[in-house]
Formats: C-alpha cells, structure tokens, sequence
C-alpha cells in the first residue's frame, strides 16, 4: 500500500515528478523520498519522513526519476529504510510485499549486502546481483527480462515495482498475478508510471493503462518503450484498492474508484431493505472520507436523508495506515467529531468502507453515544475482515481483527449497535466486475483465508 511514480522525458522532471507523488501521499505517509539522475549524469537523492519537509527538488534537474511514500507493513522506521534504494548505477521504489522475505534473504545472503529490515532493498541487491553474475559487458531488454523472471519465480507475495538504470531508462513491472496497481501514461515526449491514475491525470499526462500482471515495460532514455510477458496467470487485484486504498478520483483495471463505491452503495441498500425496517431511520450517515459515495447511493435509493453528521480533522492522516496502535488511538481523538443535530434521540445508519481492526468505529460509536444517539445500524462496504494479509495491507494476524472468531451478534454486542450488516464476498466483487466483465477473480484473503502462494 505505498505508493510509487516515475517520469522519463527529454526535458526536466523534478518537479512534475514531485506533483505526482504529492497526490499519492493518501497510500504511505511513513516517509518520502526522490531519485532523480541530473543533468551531470549522477544518481542524486532527497528523502524525508514526512512529505511537506522535502526540499532541494529545484536541485534535482534531469530528466529521468522516481519517488516513494512509505506504508509501513514491515521493516523499520529508519533513513536507511527510506526508499527509492540505490545500489551502483540502479535505483528501485517498490509497492507490496515479499512473502518470503526470510527464505530469500538466506539463500543470498552470502553474496549481497543488506542495510535494513526491507524486502524491497532485498529485491534490488538480488537483481543487482543476478545481472552482475552474468558478467555482461552490455545491459540489454532480455538480460533484464530473464533476471526478472528468474527472481519472480522465486519470490512470494506482490510487487509492483519500478527500477531506474543509468544510461538505460525505467524498468517497470508487477507480480505475476497483478495484486498492486501499476499504471501508465503519456504527454509529448514524456511517460509517468505511477500507483493510481490520479496522480498522471492531475499533472495532465493522458492515461494508456494498467501494467499488468506478468508484464515488463521498458522505457528507454531515446524515449522508446518495450513490452514483454515474462509469465501468464489469471489476473488477481486486490479489493481493498477500490473498497479503501485508491483515491475516488483514480480508476484501477479500467474501473473508477468512485463509481465502485457507488455500486457497493447500491449492493448494501439492497441488503438494508431486507435486514431491517427502514421507515424507523432518521439519517444515513458515512465515517469520513472513503465510504461517502457508498452511503449517498444508499441515500439515494432508500430516500433517507444523507448528512455529514461526523467531521473529520483534515489535518490528521489515516489512521490504519499509521504505524502502531498507539497512534491510532491517539490521533482518533484528534481526528473525529460529531455534529449533535444529526445524532440526538436520531436513529442512523453509519456507513464505514471497512471494519478491520474496530478502534475507528468503536470511538465512532462512543461519541455518538455521547451526543444521544438513538440506535446505531451500522453498514460496511467490505465483507467481513478475519485472516491475516501477505500482499501489502498492515494485517500481520488474526487476532488484531475485531472480527477474529466471532458471530455478528457478538459483534453487535461488543460495538453496541442495534445491527450490523457486512456485503457478501460475492457482492464486493460484483461491484467491481459489474463495471468491467473482463475482471474474473481477486485477491481475497483478508475475507476468505485463500492465499496465493
């Protein structure tokens, strides 16, 4: 869930590149960092925690880079941690995770070097590697195909990946399944590789498309691109893209985001007319930002008002994506109120695009409990969370999940709410499949358990 950009062009870069990556900053907020090759052909480098403090990007003039903001599933919070990696003339900025990080690192770790806890630096010094072992004089598309593949059949999880060779160009691929996003566009003489669309439509390239699983593109320094199908599997991204990680305004596998989110809206309402009498509610009320869509569609179609009846701090991140529970909790406090109107002696529908943990709705709940709220339904976009996660989302076990060996009335119970209602696995997907037909499976084991590989 970080997210990743890169723009080769015959003119500067550093500063659409650094737009690019500003409007990704929604995907990681743990750290940012640049790389750019400059006009003096030298890899150069900026990196800072927290995105607002990057300076010196008007010193980083040349016409090939990439950025990173950081996610944290693993590794540590450390600048040795701060991606893009560099090793020699290569640099690298991943979005995922390697599964099996340890297996890997013990059958190299006898040739390479490894400064931190990091899959994604792992997967450089190995590709670094594989390329040097083969003692080539002159870099080529299939020496880089065939390291590609050769590293890819040996590494689980999901990787979306962008590598910058000097005097060659971008290097860009994913996991042979496709669980990450990766898409690309193009303005002039000039391609943008980025995590969402949004960031390439909000620095006005056009969209091409998505990167897909099993394939490597090539983008040259003459400005020419190569494609390549390094393995063929049947094509599995990850819902939670379109339930929470994506931006509204992104479309991911020729799927927007928002028009997703209406259609989960649509299915849920569905299930609202058949799980509870609706003549009793006052309100449908979504927890800020994610599942608007989702509860004006339910609005829509239940003819019950929609109000804003929670305020969300602007100032305050995500709060799944920070990096301990401690600052969960904390920033819950900051983050979230309620306007008492909407919620006095009101019966509501509180519509959330997800129920992982429980620590947002629980304190949700508990302010509206203190504003006198009536009764509480609440609706989630997203089935019912119980299973760890492996491809890049902070689900490291089971037993974080509020979910994790209990029945909806326990549930119910624990949240204090008159009902709670999850969509189906299969209603999930065909908001999605519902707006592309040619999308036939997902990665779904946060929901049913079902791993890859």
């Amino acid at each position: 869930m970080c997210g990743i950009t890169g723009i080769i062009s015959d003119s500067n870069i550093n500063l659409l590149l650094y737009e690019s990556l500003f409007h990704l900053q929604h995907r990681g907020q743990s750290s940012t960092g640049f790389t750019i090759i400059n006009n003096n052909n030298n890899i150069i480098s900026t990196k800072e925690f927290e995105f607002k403090k990057i300076k010196n990007m008007n010193n980083l003039e040349g016409n090939i880079g990439i950025g990173h903001v950081r996610y944290k599933t693993s590794g540590n919070l450390s600048i040795n941690e701060i991606q893009p990696f560099i090793i020699d003339n290569i640099a690298l900025c991943h979005n995922g995770n390697i599964s099996n990080y340890e297996k890997l690192y013990n059958e190299y770790k006898d040739y390479i070097e490894i400064n931190s806890k990091s899959d994604s630096e792992l997967f450089l010094k190995i590709f670094n590697y594989e390329l040097n072992i083969l003692n080539c004089k002159i870099l080529n598309d299939s020496l880089i195909v065939n390291t590609i593949k050769k590293i890819s059949d040996k590494c689980n999880g999901a990787y979306s990946i962008i590598i910058m060779i000097k005097n060659y160009g971008l290097i860009c691929f994913k996991d042979p399944y496709g669980i990450r996003p990766l898409i690309y566009g193009k303005r002039n003489n000039s391609y943008v590789i980025s995590s969402e669309s949004c960031s390439i439509k909000n620095i006005d390239f056009d969209l091409i498309g998505d990167i897909k699983g099993g394939e490597i593109i090539i983008f040259k320094n003459d400005i020419s691109i190569s494609k390549y199908i390094y393995s063929i599997k049947i094509q599995k991204p990850c819902l939670f893209e379109w339930i929470y990680i994506a931006r509204d305004d992104s479309i991911i596998n020729n799927v927007s985001v928002y028009e997703s989110r209406l259609k989960m809206g649509e299915y849920l309402a569905k299930k609202i007319k058949f799980e509870i009498n609706i003549d009793d509610i006052d309100f449908i009320i979504p927890i800020p930002d994610t599942s608007r869509p989702s509860a004006l569609k339910i609005s829509e179609i239940l003819n019950i008002p929609y109000r804003e009846g929670i305020i969300k701090n602007r100032y305050i991140g995500r709060t799944f994506i920070m990096d301990n529970q401690n600052d969960r909790k904390k920033n819950l406090k900051r983050k979230l109120n309620v306007i008492e109107k909407y919620i006095s002696n009101k019966n509501i529908i509180l519509v959330d695009d997800s129920i992982v943990r429980g620590n947002t709705i629980k304190h949700i709940i508990n302010l509206l409990y203190k504003n006198n709220v009536k009764n509480i339904t609440v609706v989630s976009c997203a089935p019912i969370i119980r299973y760890q996660n492996f491809y890049g989302i902070d689900i490291p076990t089971k037993n974080e999940l509020i979910s994790n060996n209990m029945s909806l009335n326990e549930i119910e119970k624990k949240l204090n709410i008159k009902k709670i209602i999850y969509l189906s696995i299969e209603e999930i997907c065909k908001s999605i499949t519902d707006l592309n037909a040619n999308i036939k499976d997902f990665e779904l084991s946060v929901f049913n358990g079902k791993y890859i590989n």
